[in-house]
């Protein structure tokens, strides 16, 4: 059995492949197109024919190896034509954009404004100092890259915007060589875009192991190769100048083939399976970054019990997965650096994917009570969860209720003032109680009361009005009536007076009042106003046909 293992490290573009001795390279013949940025790591190189030093990632140079004793850093060249002695020639630019190797996803400062997707700037992936170049393997970082940006614009979750653009812009710049390999370099470069935020990864681990063994009782060979992949990438957000996230991605894969004679143990990897190892990095990567960015979250739970999640095809979730819903708290800072440290979370649900679709996915609900604006995370450990904080009371619309004890409506009242009291009812609390427009004083009994000192005789009005805390509103009236006058009483006095008159054809008169009497019998009885001169004298006066007169006085007993 044969193995080898052999880290491997290279720069972007077509990747570093050391050959043999050192070779001077041809300024006047670029071994690369225009206008290509190459990335990769410092190194001694051979020196052109006019002096210039070139760094070790140049690809026209014959071998490459490290600078002793210097710093390993990334850099970028462009190939720019420049008419030098009649010749082009190769320059860097100096720029600390093109140090970084910027490649850009999202808007420019003025397509942030209008859009509510979140603008990204994603720096190409650097090595680390700790990666080494070595025969037959190369790694990409470019085509890394560029994969990268499209598996997130993908998402639909970012903007994109024309990478010409920005490397015209970029161009156009004189600033300083160094590179951004830090997050406040990274910050910088994001505000000038007037990015959200700033993406920076860095490979740390691309090794390739293989072994040759051969198969059992047969003449054939089988070869393994693995391949290990580990990228690490800060999240910055450019406009808090703060780190939001530190992420990892890590792909450990492994291809086996087998072989009629036994083959080489080269660990050169073939461009399917190195494609293959890059693509689920940045699957990886992807999804991360949209759950530092955008955290899976519940839309709405509607009334059949469909849970939606703001996650659809190419977001990372995938049917028959289980979350856990959690309500964020109270936001945890260090008082000590003001920086955030999250904040609280309750588990109040459980829910399990039930559908992915392009922009969204439906869930049901296995346990608890998922609701709208909840954080989704994947359920670790049993289905216990916390009692969810109850929800908040639903707005008091009904305003009090009035009743007026006295006076009743209707009723007569001779005697001032007149007292006035309700009773008022409410849901919550009583703010406030007015009777005609006056405060009025609630007693012991929990009755609200008022005097009218003067009413009006005749009709009055009585207006009771509430308000509760919520501000609602209610009245309530009535009406009585005041009378505070004496009844005027006249007494009329009238005598009964009786009698019987001799002459059928006489008149009759008492008190100087015409009475009449029965024309047969002569009788009479009538009463008659008493003399208001003497009330207690009767005068009765009959006089015949021929004038005669006859009067009677008598006293009243």
């Amino acid at each position: 059995m044969a193995s080898s293992r052999t880290p491997v490290g290279s720069r972007a573009g077509r990747g570093l492949r050391p050959g043999g001795s050192s070779s001077s390279a041809s300024p006047s013949s670029p071994s690369f197109p225009p206008p290509v940025r190459w990335l990769g790591l410092r190194g001694a190189c051979g020196r052109r024919s006019n002096g210039g030093r070139w760094p070790g990632a140049i690809p026209s140079c014959g071998s490459w190896r490290p600078a002793a004793n210097k710093r390993r850093a990334s850099f970028a060249y462009a190939h720019i034509p420049r008419r030098r002695r009649g010749r082009d020639s190769v320059r860097p630019i100096r720029s600390p954009f093109f140090g970084l190797g910027l490649a850009v996803l999202g808007a420019a400062a003025p397509a942030v404004a209008q859009s509510k997707k979140a603008s990204i700037a994603v720096a190409p992936f650097t090595f680390h100092r700790d990666v080494r170049a070595r025969p037959d393997a190369e790694l990409e970082t470019g085509m890394l890259t560029k994969k990268f940006i499209t598996a997130l614009g993908q998402s639909r979750k970012f903007d994109v915007v024309e990478r010409d653009q920005l490397d015209r812009l970029l161009e156009e710049m004189q600033l300083s060589d160094a590179g951004f390999t830090d997050p406040k370099r990274a910050i910088q470069a994001g505000k000038m875009f007037g990015v959200d935020y700033f993406l920076l990864g860095e490979v740390s681990v691309f090794t390739v192991t293989t072994r040759v063994t051969p198969i059992p009782r047969t003449s054939w060979w089988l070869k393994r190769t693995s391949v290990r992949l580990i990228a690490d990438m800060r999240i910055v957000d450019s406009r808090t100048s703060k780190i939001v996230a530190t992420e990892k991605g890590d792909v450990n894969r492994e291809w086996k083939k087998r072989y009629r004679d036994r083959p080489s143990a080269s660990t050169r990897v073939e461009p399917a399976i190195l494609d293959e190892v890059q693509r689920e990095l940045c699957e990886q990567l992807v999804l991360k970054v949209i759950n530092a960015v955008y955290p899976l979250k519940v839309l709405k739970v509607n009334q059949a019990g469909v849970v939606f999640v703001n996650r659809g095809q190419g977001g990372g979730v995938a049917e028959g997965e289980v979350y856990d819903t959690f309500v964020p708290g109270e936001e945890l800072v260090d008082p000590d650096t003001g920086e955030s440290l999250g904040s609280e979370e309750t588990k109040v649900g459980r829910i399990r994917i039930t559908q992915v679709l392009p922009k969204f996915s439906k869930a049901a609900v296995v346990a608890g009570r998922p609701a709208a604006g909840q954080i989704c995370r994947l359920a670790r450990g049993p289905a216990d969860f916390a009692p969810p904080p109850p929800p908040p009371p639903p707005a008091d619309t009904q305003p009090p209720t009035i009743r007026i004890l006295a006076p009743k409506s209707g009723q007569r009242i001779n005697a001032a003032p007149v007292n006035v009291a309700a009773t008022v009812i409410d849901n919550d609390r009583v703010s406030r109680v007015t009777i005609n427009g006056v405060e009025a004083a609630q007693d012991p009994q929990g009755r609200y009361r008022a005097r009218i000192s003067k009413p009006n005789e005749g009709k009055n009005g009585v207006r009771v009005e509430a308000w509760d805390a919520s501000g609602n509103h209610a009245v309530a009236t009535c009406e009585f009536v005041f009378d505070s006058r004496a009844p005027e009483v006249e007494a009329d006095a009238t005598i009964l007076v009786e009698g019987k008159v001799d002459d059928l054809e006489c008149t009759l008169t008492i008190n100087g009042v015409p009475v009449e009497f029965d024309r047969q019998t002569g009788a009479y009885s009538v009463r008659v106003p008493a003399d208001p001169q003497d009330p207690g004298r009767v005068v009765i006066v009959a006089t015949d046909a021929f004038g005669n007169k006859t009067t009677e006085v008598r006293r009243v007993r």
